[in-house]
């Protein structure tokens, strides 16, 4: 009987682990820190100019002259006694001008994390 314990053993850490999993949902296009920074020059770049580069925005505010495009992922792990859900949002915004030239733009990014561990529960 005690050759049968390893398997046993064996057998349950498969059963715990087959509860495991990792799942990510992306919504919008991925926001490229290096390709905003290369594409889009104040004073320089054209409504059209981002356009071309990013396609159409997520959404726009006061007559077209803001443009915001968004990005966000959220994973969630269901790690038995551990696991939980992380979200990372980036927004690029940018600002033109009354000739449709970029005035300013920003890229704003913000990450949230709901864990739980042992013994303990986080709830946001």
């Amino acid at each position: 009987m005690k050759r049968y314990f390893p398997l046993i053993g064996v057998l349950c850490l498969l059963v715990a682990l087959s509860a495991c999993g990792m799942k990510s949902v992306k919504h919008g296009a991925t926001i490229d820190e290096a390709k905003v920074k290369s594409s889009v020059v104040d004073g320089k770049t054209t409504k059209s100019d981002v356009v071309m580069e990013f396609g159409p925005p997520t959404k726009t505010m006061e007559n077209e002259k803001m443009y915001f495009y968004e990005w966000s992922e959220t994973s969630t792990s269901t790690i038995p006694l551990y696991g939980g859900t992380t979200s990372v949002t980036k927004s690029l915004i940018i600002l033109f001008d009354d000739n449709g030239i970029v005035k300013s733009h920003k890229i704003a990014k913000t990450a949230e994390d709901s864990k739980k561990g042992f013994g303990e529960q986080k709830d946001k």
